[in-house]
Parts: structure tokens; C-alpha cells; sequence
């Protein structure tokens, strides 16, 4: 009786020390990143600090990097590979176990969803922007 006891104490206690260690790892990620940034900041205001004390020139400013849109390319292949698996496995598979067969529409959603996030993008990178008036109109109130 003690034994099946224990076994079911280990069966319950895998997946609390799971959840917990992975929230504990999420946790430390975070507060290493923050005190790197942290420190950043510190060593960029103290070389500020001592070229001021100096009389130098201060060191430009680093700006952050704009966010590089990648090419829409990539989201097409992607498209048409998980459609392409999906339908596969949707045909190959229903023959084999008959009932798995659905695992298939899993992927060809993935794969229409692709497809869809490329037209879309596609359309929105066509379309002029609205924020500048077009030459020749009069936007004077």
C-alpha cells in the first residue's frame, strides 16, 4: 500500500517541480537580462560623466536599430511546405489508421495561415502610405 502511496506522491510531484523550475528558469533569464541592461546604462553614464569632467566632446548617443521587416519570401515557402505536408499527411494517413487522418488539417491550417500573412503583406506594402498628402492637392485649412 505505501508503495502505490509513493508512486502516486513522484507521479504528482513531476509535474509541479516542471512547472515550477521552468518558471524559475523564465525568471532568472529575466532578471539576468535586466541587470546587464542595467549595467549598461551605468557604464554609458559614467563615461558621459568623465568626459564631461574633462571638457571632452561626448561620445555619440547609440540609437537603437529599427526593426528590419523581413522579406516576405521566406512566409510563402513556408506556406506552401506546411500545406504541402498537411495534405500529404491528411491523404497518406487516413489509409494507414483511418481515424488520424485529421492530423493533416493541423498543418494545412498552418500552411493557409502562412499564405494568408504573405498576401496580406503583400497588399500592405502596395498601398501608398496616407500620412503625406499627394503632390499637387491643396491640404491648406
Amino acid at each position: 500500500m505505501s508503495e502505490a502511496l509513493g508512486i502516486n506522491a513522484l507521479a504528482l510531484l513531476i509535474p509541479i517541480l516542471s512547472v515550477t523550475l521552468s518558471l524559475a528558469a523564465v525568471i532568472v533569464w529575466i532578471l539576468v537580462w535586466h541587470r546587464r541592461k542595467v549595467h549598461e546604462v551605468e557604464c554609458r553614464h559614467k563615461e558621459r560623466m568623465a568626459a564631461i569632467e574633462k571638457g571632452l566632446e561626448l561620445p555619440p548617443e547609440p540609437f537603437p536599430q529599427p526593426v528590419q521587416v523581413p522579406p516576405r519570401a521566406p512566409y510563402l515557402l513556408r506556406g506552401l511546405i506546411w500545406l504541402a505536408v498537411g495534405i500529404a499527411l491528411s491523404l497518406a494517413v487516413r489509409d494507414w489508421f483511418g481515424f488520424l487522418g485529421g492530423v493533416g488539417w493541423i498543418a494545412i491550417g498552418v500552411g493557409v495561415a502562412y499564405l494568408i500573412f504573405y498576401f496580406v503583406e503583400g497588399r500592405k506594402a502596395s498601398l501608398p502610405e496616407h500620412g503625406t498628402p499627394p503632390s499637387g492637392s491643396d491640404q491648406t485649412h
